[in-house]
């Protein structure tokens, strides 16, 4: 029953992120492990990590804030900086870019999604 539920919140969000016309514009930005590296020599930048706890337990990437993509996503996101420089990344650089897209949605200005995500991370 929990699992149906779950589905049912990410069909929603889903919908809701390719259906609202809003964000007048703006868009988030695709990043290469390649350019993550510098970025995380920077204090500033935040990575986000929407991931399962499943998927987390297998590896990281720095120190992110683990932030699962799904129905209280949109609570956790809300208490962030809005200004500050974020990466978001999942296991191929999906999921994440659907979580980057809700991001600049609530205001976020400075949204980083990283192509390939973990995957790519670990063939580097």
């Amino acid at each position: 029953m929990t699992t149906y539920i779950i589905i049912a919140a990410m069909v929603l969000i889903i919908t809701f992120l390719y259906l609202n016309p809003k964000g007048g514009g703006q868009s988030f930005n695709n990043l290469t492990v390649n350019n993550l590296i510098p970025l995380m020599k920077n204090n500033d930048t935040i990575l986000i990590d929407v991931r399962t706890q499943n998927e987390i337990n297998q590896g990281i990437i720095g120190i992110p804030k683990e932030i699962e993509l799904g129905p209280s996503m949109n609570k956790k996101l809300s208490s962030l900086d809005r200004n500050k420089k974020y990466v978001v990344y999942c296991r191929s650089g999906v999921r994440s870019a659907m979580a980057s897209k809700m991001m600049v949605k609530m205001g976020f200005v400075d949204v980083n999604n990283l192509l390939g995500g973990y995957n790519a991370w670990n063939q580097r």
